[in-house]
């Protein structure tokens, strides 16, 4: 078998599907996601296309180093998130050969159903009563486990960290004391304000802190994670197996938080999920997004002995769930909060070809 092409459709409603064809008629799929569809598809010529095609597909492991680390024929290293998006695509393709659905490629899934956490964004542009009202969506929908982003971002450090409180506050009088709640910084708060943030979630029961502050600031980060008893949860701006270990050997978070994208696809992140495991350490992937790219995390996070803790999921930044559902001939979206694996081959999934092409830009 020998890939003959990869192409990217993009549609009205917003995703940008992959598709990596061979000869022998199978076809692997993943998607862009939260990149740029143009950068994507520069690189998709400069580094991706040169590199795979006429080459075997099922081998997304070595597919994957020639592309990070570049070969001497084309010195050009592809960013691992780039990387990423390719090698679900492979993985895809490679299931579809063996007839068999990738957690059983990967040695099998210790489960195959899931509980997934409601996650609502914009906090720092939100007011407590705006984001109760995006929680209690999720209520609604049978949700049980939540999480609340700040989406501050490191160039509003330290903005509001009292009206980030009350919001906390806010959020856990509406769902009760004994409901699972996450509390997002991304990445925007300085130590002292961390510490201090980490204390009052603390008392209001939240279950995790994710990415206080800045990514680069990892010593820093070690002093939150060292003063607080409140889990903190970092790593979904980290690439690699490498930023991993560097997070983990200078900031040791609880929780390693690897997206499924930015972490190099799914060959990375199950390196990633054995890395942690070794260091002893939870974790709970990075994906807000429905469809495909949820279920090619839940794919690797089905083989994590330890993979208790529920998965994200989200709908805020991409179209609406109906219209993510008319893309699939398969069901994608959550139950009740519960979600459970596709049973075919690969990734599980099949397009509607027939909204693709109505929706084709």
């Amino acid at each position: 078998m020998k890939i003959t092409d990869i192409r990217v459709d993009t549609l009205s409603i917003g995703p940008s599907f992959v598709r990596v064809e061979t000869d022998e008629g199978l076809t692997g799929l993943s998607e862009v996601g939260w990149h740029d569809v143009a950068l994507f598809r520069r690189q998709l010529d400069l580094t991706i296309k040169p590199n795979l095609i006429g080459a075997d597909p099922l081998r997304p492991g070595r597919h994957w180093e020639r592309l990070v680390q570049a070969t001497p024929e084309l010195p050009y290293p592809t960013p691992i998130e780039i990387a990423g998006v390719i090698d679900i695509a492979l993985w895809d393709l490679m299931g579809k050969a063996a007839g068999l659905p990738i957690h059983v490629l990967l040695g099998g899934a210790a489960r195959t159903e899931f509980d997934l956490y409601w996650s609502c964004g914009a906090g720092g542009d939100r007011t407590p009563a705006e984001m109760a009202a995006a929680i209690e969506v999720g209520l609604k929908d049978g949700f049980s486990a939540f999480k609340i982003r700040m989406d501050w971002a490191p160039l509003r450090i330290d903005q509001d960290p009292r009206k980030d409180m009350e919001m906390a506050r806010v959020v856990r009088e509406l769902v009760g004391q004994d409901a699972w709640i996450g509390f997002d910084v991304n990445r925007a708060y300085t130590v002292s304000t961390a510490i201090r943030q980490g204390r009052r979630l603390e008392e209001l029961g939240y279950a995790h802190l994710e990415e206080p502050l800045p990514q680069y600031d990892l010593p820093g980060l070690r002093q939150v994670v060292d003063a607080l008893d409140i889990p903190v949860s970092a790593g979904e701006s980290q690439h690699g197996r490498w930023q991993f270990r560097d997070l983990i050997e200078l900031s040791n978070p609880d929780i390693l938080q690897p997206d499924i994208v930015d972490a190099g696809g799914i060959s990375e992140t199950v390196r990633i999920f054995q890395l942690a495991e070794v260091h002893a350490k939870a974790v709970m992937p990075h994906c807000p997004s429905a469809g495909l790219l949820s279920i090619a995390s839940l794919q690797a996070y089905s083989t994590v002995l330890g993979g208790t803790r529920p998965h994200e999921y989200g709908t805020e930044y991409g179209p609406r769930p109906e219209q993510i559902q008319e893309l699939y001939l398969e069901p994608v979206l959550p139950v009740a909060g519960r979600i459970s694996l596709p049973t075919g081959p690969g990734l599980g999934l099949t397009l509607n070809e027939a909204v693709i092409d109505r929706l084709r830009v």
